[in-house]
């Protein structure tokens, strides 16, 4: 399997800013069972990753495993 990003939440970062991540704004935009079921998958599964490039900073979920990618999005399919 290739491995299969899912984005969770994009902001513009500021100019010289400090990549973190805001996690009460996370919570608040996919929620905290969903959060804490991310955190908790084996890292051969599945784990999250901060993205950055020139335009804006992104928090996505990497699978790396079809069954974890499948029962995710049974879990928690928007």
């Amino acid at each position: 399997m290739k491995n299969k990003v899912v984005e969770l939440l994009k902001w513009l970062p500021s100019e010289g800013e400090d990549i973190e991540i805001d996690w009460p704004k996370v919570h608040k935009s996919i929620g905290v069972d969903h959060t804490n079921w991310l955190i908790t998958q084996p890292k051969e599964k599945c784990q999250l990753v901060l993205l950055r490039n020139d335009m804006y900073c992104q928090l996505a979920a990497e699978f790396y495993d079809d069954a974890a990618l499948i029962n995710y999005h049974l879990m928690w399919a928007k």
